[in-house]
């Protein structure tokens, strides 16, 4: 999944009582406010590797967070870069209120096919073929590991190939837009709710 139309909305319209148009134009403004946030969540998640909170948990993003010294930079998270192509989109449909994020093109445009196929082949996973030397790749990544192993760090053991690996890298699924939002649709509707009682007030959210 790259991007997410929430659902439930109407019943939240339903529920605060945004029936006129005063308090229709303050809901769309309460959910855009709150996806505006939600989505500054979304990309923070994703560029610490965490997306709902929850690590990437396997042994190819490990490897991959790691320099020849064994410390971990920035842009060798996995999908770190991809934090800057998410957006989120408020729209009415049929006369119901609709908020989108995700990898949501902006209006009028579209996400690139090249990016869209990589976001996709990370959200279901896919094997790929190392070019290189399996041996010269294995020698470096020792090095690595045995480093990290003097120092006690865990992730050590996923530094040291067996020999029946081949060239052949698996790159596991890294979902992020799913377990984001299970992660905090709750608390966005709390949100939700509590600017549209704000501006119903007359104040500024």
């Amino acid at each position: 999944m790259l991007n997410l139309q929430v659902k439930g909305l109407t019943q939240l319209q339903k529920d605060v009582g945004a029936y006129d148009r005063k308090s229709k134009k303050a809901l769309e403004l309460a959910i855009r406010v709150e996806g505006f946030r939600q989505l500054r969540v979304l990309r923070d998640e994703i560029k610490k590797g965490r997306p709902g909170g929850r690590p990437y948990n396997d042994p190819l993003s490990q490897i991959a967070r790691r320099t020849k010294t064994g410390r971990m930079k920035k842009n060798q998270i996995p999908l770190y870069r991809v934090a800057r192509l998410l957006r989120y989109n408020v729209e009415y449909k049929n006369r119901d209120i609709n908020l989108s994020f995700g990898f949501v093109a902006r209006r009028g445009g579209r996400l690139s096919s090249a990016w869209k196929a990589l976001l996709l082949k990370h959200q279901e996973g896919i094997d790929i073929l190392y070019s290189g030397s399996r041996r010269a790749l294995g020698r470096r990544m020792a090095r690595i590991g045995g480093r990290l192993k003097k120092r006690g760090d865990p992730d050590a053991k996923f530094f040291f190939l067996r020999k029946r690996t081949g060239r052949r890298i698996g790159i596991p699924k890294r979902p992020m837009i799913e377990p984001f939002w299970r992660a905090h649709k709750n608390e966005a509707r709390v949100n939700i709710a509590k600017n549209f009682r704000r501006k119903m007030r007359g104040e500024r959210i």
